[in-house]
């Protein structure tokens, strides 16, 4: 029986081994069959991302028949595939090894998932999908490639994909998984984003860079105000209204806001660029270290600052002070 090998090395979609022509580098053969479960519920995790962005919520159970362009052209069925043979269930049942969900213009498989920017109709039951990715193995950074999918049957396409923009390999068969797995696939991935809601974000209070005066700086609420419940971020120099975030991965969280300079910014404050200029709307992201530790990076001038900010999670104290300041706002106003 012949080797399999990773369709791609930030996707687990896996094929049967196609000879390599002459200039083909060799690939390397797998060692095991199977696509192991801890790796899979990591991809659960990676694909909250479509689920809080693009409202999976309201979709239905069952995976949407192959829709048509407006033009009438073929679309493959949205929902999980996996490469036919025999552990096609057990593939099929631990989340398939690419979906597509065209609701969403996102396609997804192993520990990566994709936008879709542009679909082209190459020939009849032949489309070609120019798409955004984001990966585990590359943290935030995201990277163009290109899909082909072409229609084999009614449940069955060719698949192949770009590894760094170039065609290393040749694709092979994915099959549509049966609806009773895709049903089971939703039910688990519901779970693991629920879990997934609740690690993501940074926790709401206020937070200061390390250093001498970390103290002082805690104890005038003068650096980092972080209130997901209410949508708004204050930073060391800007004051941000949220408008929306994604979980981009499990401890990563990218933000689009509108951000005004704070009136006491010194000269050489970073202003946060316009949401409107930005990739995706998003200027603002948090990466989370720990319960008590995260990193903060802005956009400016088209790219996220440099090693971004470490902020650290003030004490007990000062987090209660805080909350009595606002409550006492708050009935002052009233």
């Amino acid at each position: 029986m012949p080797k399999r090998t990773p369709l791609l090395n930030l996707w687990s979609i896996r094929y049967s081994e196609v000879a390599p022509s002459d200039s083909s580098p060799p690939k390397p053969a797998r060692r095991n069959g199977f696509v192991k479960l801890n790796r899979m519920k990591r991809l659960t995790l990676m694909l909250t991302l479509v689920a809080l962005l693009l409202q999976w919520a309201g979709l239905s159970l069952h995976a949407r028949e192959g829709r048509e362009s407006p033009s009438g052209k073929w679309r493959p069925k949205e929902g999980s595939y996996a490469e036919p043979g025999p552990e096609f269930d057990v593939r099929c049942g631990e989340y398939g090894d690419a979906r597509i969900d065209w609701s969403t213009n996102f396609i997804s498989g192993g520990e990566g998932g994709c936008n879709i920017t542009r679909i082209s109709d190459v020939a009849p039951g032949n489309i070609r999908l120019d798409v955004v990715c984001y990966s585990a193995q590359r943290g935030e950074r995201s990277y163009k490639e290109t899909i082909l999918l072409k229609k084999i049957d009614e449940k069955t396409i060719f698949f192949r994909e770009t590894q760094d923009g170039k065609f290393r390999r040749s694709g092979g068969p994915m099959a549509y998984c049966p609806d009773e797995l895709q049903m089971s696939e939703r039910t688990k991935r519901q779970a693991e984003e629920e879990k997934a809601l609740k690690g993501a974000h940074p926790r709401d209070g206020v937070y200061a860079a390390s250093g001498a005066d970390f103290d002082e700086r805690c104890a005038k609420f003068d650096d980092t105000l972080i209130a997901f419940s209410g949508k708004s971020i204050t930073t060391a120099s800007n004051i941000c209204r949220i408008n929306n975030t994604r979980v981009q991965l499990p401890d990563t969280v990218r933000i689009g806001a509108d951000c005004t300079l704070r009136p006491a910014s010194g000269a050489d404050a970073a202003g946060v660029q316009n949401v409107d200029t930005t990739p995706d709307r998003e200027n603002l992201m948090f990466k989370k270290i720990d319960d008590k530790t995260v990193i903060l990076w802005i956009i400016k001038d088209g790219h996220f600052t440099g090693d971004g900010r470490k902020l650290s999670y003030c004490s007990d104290q000062v987090q209660r002070a805080y909350a009595g300041q606002g409550r006492a706002g708050k009935q002052t106003r009233n």
